[in-house]
């Protein structure tokens, strides 16, 4: 074997380590946070620690259910469907006029699109709380659908804004010259050749919409509109810890991400990828 094959060689090995690593940091409070939900109540503080249970049980799961998650369930499923609908919509029109009409002012509000994403979030709470009182929408899963779409709207029109001009001109206006419409144009030819870039985006606001915290335990006060975040609080214990519900709890809202994002990981990356090949 010549040197340079034998560098490397030794260089993919090391860069195997390395991601082997990293992958086991990031992956093994999942896996232990798995493994003390499937232990039973007197086994989950026992030492040595068990990775791997012996006895597994579906005990704490199954009191998920019977102390009523299902409803918190529904409502993150419905507030994160809707959110990732309606930012898709806004965002695909917003970013599509700004990659393909050069009107006077277009610096200006990309750069107030970047300038919004650049806000803290916290800071937003007590206004956005004040807007919702005002208008009825409080403590409603139409009004935190409304306040997750707004605050994850600038991110996809950038990324929408940044995947369309990637996208030749070309067959837009071949299919103008046959008689479509802009309109048309948008909804038969770039959006489905825009599969990447939308998957993309949607990650971003369903990753956001299914875990926020901060925004819900502010504006939802009722059972009834509580979502799965404001539920696993719940199971942390007034006196103590309940760690068999409260890590079932956390498996529940966050496997379900891990399953989308790897079914969808190759669109993502190509669609994130996707705006830095031009423009």
């Amino acid at each position: 074997m010549t040197d340079w094959r034998a560098r490397a060689l030794q260089r993919r090995i090391a860069n195997a380590v390395i991601a082997f690593a990293i992958c086991a940091v990031a992956l093994f409070p999942i896996l232990w946070g798995l493994s003390t939900s499937l232990k039973p109540a007197n086994r989950i503080l026992e030492y040595p620690p068990e990775l791997i249970p012996s006895t597994p049980t579906l005990e704490h799961y199954f009191y998920l259910f019977e102390t009523g998650i299902t409803r918190p369930i529904v409502n993150s499923l419905i507030v994160s469907f809707f959110s990732v609908a309606f930012s898709l919509l806004f965002g695909t029109l917003a970013g599509y006029a700004l990659a393909r009409y050069d009107f006077r002012g277009r610096a200006g509000v990309m750069m107030a699109i970047v300038a919004v994403m650049s806000i803290p979030l916290p800071s937003l709470t007590v206004p956005t709380f004040i807007l919702l009182a005002l208008i009825g929408l409080n403590d409603t899963l139409v009004g935190l659908t409304i306040l997750y779409t707004a605050y994850q709207l600038p991110i996809t029109v950038w990324i929408l804004y940044g995947y369309f001009r990637t996208l030749p001109r070309e067959l837009e206006s071949a299919a103008m010259i046959d008689g479509y419409s802009r309109l048309q144009v948008l909804r038969k030819i770039v959006v489905p050749l825009s599969g990447p870039g939308l998957i993309a985006s949607g990650l971003f606001v369903l990753t956001f919409a299914w875990n926020d915290f901060v925004v819900a335990v502010a504006m939802v006060s009722s059972a009834e509109t509580r979502t799965l975040p404001l539920a696993i609080y719940n199971y942390l214990g007034f006196f103590g810890r309940e760690w068999g519900p409260l890590t079932a709890s956390a498996m529940v809202a966050t496997i379900p991400v891990i399953v989308v994002f790897l079914a969808f990981q190759r669109y993502f990356l190509s669609g994130m990828t996707g705006g830095s090949v031009k423009g």
